[in-house]
């Protein structure tokens, strides 16, 4: 074992300088060469499981403290109730971008079923403290459903590796079938009439897009030349 010529603390063999004074340290006793894992590492890596743990704790942990202080100062002063929707958006928050990052393989399916559970009981929370209490049924679950399902559709089409015209081909029927089910319930609800009017106005938008989409998906030529002038 050697010592430090100059503050004398205990070395390891293989390092090239002190580690508590950084001089060099020449020991003509042993091969030359530094060794690959120094006794001292300057840098520590955390793993990236313990990292976005550490984040999920930190960020929840900054999230939980105003719900406590708000709750305590309804309960005391306010009496207003208005934490309720506080503390159940934050869950919701929570849910959406927080949970995942706890799993090592997410599972996009069922993160997207529990998305949506979570956002359907938030607006049934909404409709229990509300007054008006038909346009949960008769329009804020269909259109979470009807989102839960074309995504959950897009999400297993998905499976297959698939060209970008297809995907942006897919994108677009998606959003055209998601603006005729919210047209349809916000009209029956509201106007109980069966209106489209929007809904046609975005399927001009999409049909354009998607004739473009196709005949790039069937030529070469096509295809060559929007890869050259965008770089995609």
């Amino acid at each position: 074992m050697s010592y430090c010529v100059n503050c004398g603390v205990e070395l390891e063999n293989g390092c090239g300088a002190c580690p508590l004074c950084d001089t060099p340290i020449i020991n003509p006793r042993e091969s030359g060469g530094k060794s690959q894992k120094p006794a001292y590492p300057e840098n520590f890596n955390i793993p990236e499981s313990a990292d976005k743990r550490y984040f999920v704790f930190v960020v929840s942990i900054a999230m939980l403290i105003p719900n406590i202080v708000l709750s305590v100062l309804d309960f005391a002063f306010f009496h207003t109730g208005a934490v309720t929707y506080i503390a159940s958006a934050s869950a919701l928050i929570w849910i959406w971008f927080l949970f995942p990052l706890l799993w090592k393989k997410p599972l996009p399916l069922l993160l997207l079923t529990l998305d949506a559970a979570s956002l359907a009981a938030f607006l049934n929370l909404i409709r229990i403290k509300s007054e008006s209490a038909g346009w949960f049924s008769a329009v804020a679950l269909p259109i979470v459903v009807s989102l839960w399902v074309v995504s959950a559709l897009f999400m297993l089409w998905l499976k297959k590796p698939r060209s970008r015209s297809l995907k942006a081909i897919a994108a677009l029927t998606a959003i055209n079938i998601v603006s005729f089910v919210v047209e349809i319930c916000f009209n029956m609800f509201y106007n109980n009439k069966l209106q489209i009017w929007i809904s046609l106005a975005v399927t001009a938008c999409c049909i354009p897009l998607t004739v473009f989409f196709v005949a790039l998906s069937k030529s070469r030529r096509l295809k060559a030349w929007v890869s050259r002038k965008f770089y995609v």
